[in-house]
């Protein structure tokens, strides 16, 4: 059921103020791991907003993260500690839609912070891609890598947050012209078909990084 106040029922799809993002972190959980780097574009009718920086964790980086993401502990030493960003990053979400490759994951990072540091639980509606990918596409894989190859999108600088949140942008709107194929073709369809959750995501393979 589509509450009241939601505010984007008749909305069509591609005019949806999405927030898409990606982290990386330290590890799969929170509060044992950190953010280390977040990226954010805030897309509304064509027009963007771009956000990127480091984050010091305020832990070292175990090495195999670093090979993993290229992260290490002097490229984080003198960069804020995510209480400085959350604020800004609040702003950017604040009246959006969360998108992210395994929004569970990445949620659970941000609401752990917003918790801690803001005193309150992140709560906004959100769309995955991982989610969307293994409902849809029936693939061997739904890891991005693998996800953006089948719409025919490179991607670059994986395991970084702003390569991530740019293929995830261009996997995100070629699900949007496949909804549209499907008759899905509003924010009120997205939460009709169970694509678009209005409050928080499923808790669901939450700490596994895809």
């Amino acid at each position: 059921m589509i509450p009241k106040n939601f505010p984007w029922t008749d909305v069509p799809l591609r005019e949806l103020p999405f927030v898409i993002l990606d982290l990386e972190t330290t590890g799969l959980e929170p509060p044992s791991a950190a953010i280390t780097e977040i990226a954010m574009i805030s897309t509304t009718n064509g027009n963007e907003e771009v956000f990127e920086t480091l984050i010091n964790p305020g832990t070292p980086i175990p090495p195999e993260i670093s090979r993993l993401t290229g992260i290490t502990d002097q490229m984080v030493q003198n960069k804020p500690r995510i209480p400085e960003v959350l604020p800004f990053v609040a702003s950017i979400l604040d009246g959006g839609l969360f998108v992210s490759h395994n929004v569970p994951f990445d949620w659970s990072f941000l609401s752990h912070a917003f918790s801690t540091h803001l005193g309150r639980p992140l709560k906004m509606p959100s769309l995955c891609t991982l989610h969307m990918a293994r409902r849809f596409l029936n693939l061997g894989s739904n890891r991005l890598c693998a996800v953006i190859d089948y719409f025919g999108e490179t991607l670059k600088e994986a395991h970084r947050a702003i390569g991530d949140t740019m293929a995830v942008k261009a996997v995100l709107f070629h699900f949007l012209e496949f909804l549209e194929g499907k008759g899905i073709k509003t924010g009120g369809d997205l939460v009709r078909n169970n694509v678009l959750f209005l409050d928080a995501p499923p808790v669901q393979r939450r700490y596994s990084r895809s």
